[in-house]
């Protein structure tokens, strides 16, 4: 039924349940089934052979269309990782009459994704298709869901989203369309200069045993009306295909693990569907480095600790110098606040006292944090990126069993919920602040105490690596500090004293 692939199973890869990973688990259709409209019947069955790396399935009409789907399999694991399957989809009308195809086109499922672990977040199951000039376009399941404006719907009934069964967009070229999951993902993508004018998903609602109701997705292409190849390899629409005429379109499909180097290769920007965010090239580098240092201990944990010491070493200087700018603000406090008392109800007049007395002496007050506006974007990068590097996927540490999940050493699900790892982080992250020197008034200070409690809601039910990241990073600090204050105690705080001109010669 639907002439496709019902399912894809890869033996590399367990679920939780320990059997293989398998996609479009829970599609309505086989990828690569057609239907005239969304949602529709893929209609009568198909007549299957086999012969050597190739499947054909083919279908006579009452009206003489025959349509014959051939998907050859890989046999080179070095193309596309051995994860690529061509599809050759060949209309032909066998009949005695011309066959009026229509103008509205055809529908191609791309399948269907489902999360493959209980913790997996549930933005990763989602849509993604790219046309050229535009971002690439992704929606998860929650796209499907009733929103609310929190107040402005309760109090005027505006502002309200109802929930919604089906998602359409067209655009004029549509190069491909992904249905993800966390970590893998079907990827459909028509060949030979031929794209789509559409796609559409829905949103599947399943029961799984042991974890409540969870959401699956499934998508499809909106293919245009057969189109009549040129010296360019595309043509004009063909309305009326002729007694023993026949038309091919091919696709690509890529149905397996969500490796950046594989998806790169595929190319038309098939790699953007990890989605790695805005800094999405700090990502990039820090994932292949992170890939090169895995091969030395053989470890991606020791990989992390390495890369994130690394990073901390090159950052040593800068930090020094934040250091020691923040122990002469800290010496020069007393001054500050004697200052702010004195001109309380003068702030314009405060301001530019302040600013003189750091220049007198020469303190710039936002050196402090100039190790953080670095470090954010590295953070962003390793946020993006460790949640979705499948090279992360079942990689253990002392008692984390997966580095791509929240880590937990308790077996008992009573327990489950507590995360060693981001406790460590808020933990040595405290204890960094508690050696820092403390600079600015008071309310500054209590704003650095909220950080700890911002990066534990980040890390907690985050894959594990990135609190690993985190907390190598503040002992670095830790010791850092520590070493900093063996250092020669800052002498007493002097002005700067004006450069003097030499004097010229007589």
């Amino acid at each position: 039924m639907g002439g496709g692939i019902e399912r894809v199973e890869l033996t590399g890869y367990l679920a939780e349940s320990g059997s293989n990973v398998l996609l479009n688990e829970f599609g309505s259709q086989p990828i690569g089934a057609l239907s005239e409209k969304p949602g529709g019947d893929a209609g009568p069955p198909y007549t299957m052979t086999r012969e050597g790396n190739t499947v054909l399935f083919t279908r006579q009409e009452p009206d003489g269309l025959t349509i014959s789907k051939k998907f050859t399999l890989p046999l080179d694991r070095n193309d596309a990782g051995g994860y690529r399957v061509t599809l050759d989809v060949t209309f032909s009308n066998t009949g005695t009459k011309p066959l009026q195809t229509g103008s509205d086109g055809y529908y191609l499922y791309v399948g269907s994704a489902a999360p493959v672990h209980q913790r997996d977040q549930i933005q990763y199951t989602s849509l993604d298709w790219y046309a050229p000039g535009e971002k690439n376009s992704h929606i998860d399941v929650t796209w499907f869901n009733e929103h609310k404006i929190l107040l402005l719907s309760d109090l005027t009934g505006f502002g309200i989203q109802p929930e919604r069964d089906y998602y359409a967009a067209a655009a004029s070229e549509i190069h491909w369309a992904a249905i993800n999951s966390q970590f893998f993902t079907t990827i459909v993508a028509p060949r030979d200069g031929a794209a789509a004018m559409g796609v559409g998903a829905e949103r599947l609602k399943l029961d799984r045993p042991g974890s409540g109701s969870i959401f699956a997705i499934e998508g499809l292409l909106h293919m245009p009306a057969f189109t009549q190849p040129g010296a360019s390899g595309s043509g004009g629409p063909i309305l009326t295909l002729q007694p023993g005429g026949h038309v091919t379109q091919s696709f690509d499909i890529y149905a397996g693990p969500k490796i950046y180097d594989v998806l790169e290769k595929l190319g038309d920007g098939q790699q953007r569907i990890l989605n790695f965010g805005m800094f999405g090239f700090v990502s990039v580098f820090l994932l292949r480095i992170m890939n090169q240092l895995s091969h030395l201990p053989g470890s991606y944990a020791t990989a992390i600790i390495l890369l994130t010491l690394a990073i901390r070493g090159l950052l040593w200087p800068i930090q020094n110098k934040a250091t020691a700018s923040m122990r002469r603000m800290q010496q020069l406090q007393p001054r500050m606040t004697e200052l702010k008392e004195k001109f309380k109800d003068q702030p314009e007049r405060m301001n530019t006292e302040v600013m003189k007395l750091y220049k007198e002496y020469n303190i710039n007050p936002l050196a402090g944090c100039l190790p953080m506006f670095i470090q954010m974007p590295i953070f962003i990068g390793f946020y993006g990126m460790l949640g979705r590097a499948i090279e992360l996927r079942g990689s253990k540490f002392l008692w984390v069993h997966d580095l791509s999940q929240p880590d937990s050493p308790f077996h008992s699900a009573s327990l489950s919920w507590i995360h060693v790892l981001p406790i460590c982080m808020a933990v040595t992250m405290i204890a960094q602040m508690s050696m820092t020197p403390k600079a600015g008034d008071k309310s500054q200070q209590q704003m650095f105490l909220i950080m700890p409690l911002l990066f534990i809601f980040f890390c907690y039910n985050y894959a594990s690596a990135l609190a690993l990241y985190m907390t190598v990073g503040n002992l670095f600090s830790i010791a850092q500090l520590y070493w900093t204050r063996q250092q020669t105690a800052p002498g007493p705080l002097k002005p700067q004293l004006p450069s003097r001109g030499k004097r010229r010669p007589r």
